[in-house]
């Protein structure tokens, strides 16, 4: 899955930033989300098919979907912002964190048990985090140390026509 985030980010980042025609977020959500229903809706007549319209209807139900549907949309759109500003990496990196972050809310909320997997998996999401924020302290000390000592062209010609 986590593959399928990366290669979604990339692309969507390219979307977003694309020089002959940029999509909006909003636009971006709106076509993936067509795409998304022409792939899914012969799979879900397959696999649910007419039993699916025998459920027992309730406003109930019908409310939770809809603030399902809401809050996903509006997931998706804050996603599409938030990648618009950032690189797709940063965006995996803070995806990374958001789901470590939803483990343990979870445990906190529904009093889901921490598990040794759970636990070794929160510990790597920080370990990485900090790994991440070092070598980006480190490119960013790099691409200023590099600024500075190089010369500017400018100056370069002056002195060359002198």
């Amino acid at each position: 899955m986590t593959c399928y985030y990366s290669i979604q980010n990339v692309f969507s980042k390219k979307l977003l930033s694309n020089d002959e025609r940029t999509y909006s977020p909003v636009e971006l959500q709106f076509y993936a989300s067509i795409a998304s229903v022409i792939i899914q809706l012969p799979f879900w007549i397959f696999y649910m098919g007419p039993p699916l319209f025998a459920y027992k209807k309730s406003t109930y139900n019908l409310t939770v979907f809809l603030v399902n549907g809401l809050m996903f949309h509006l997931q998706s759109i804050t996603a599409y912002n938030l990648m618009s500003l950032i690189s797709p990496v940063t965006h995996s990196v803070a995806n990374t964190v958001k789901r470590a972050l939803l483990i343990w809310l979870s445990v906190l909320i529904f009093g889901n048990q921490v598990t040794q997997l759970s636990a070794i998996g929160t510990i790597l999401v920080i370990f990485g985090v900090f790994l991440y924020n070092q070598a980006r302290q480190v490119e960013q000390a790099v691409a200023i140390s590099n600024a500075q000592h190089m010369p500017l062209m400018e100056d370069e010609t002056k002195t060359s026509l002198v």
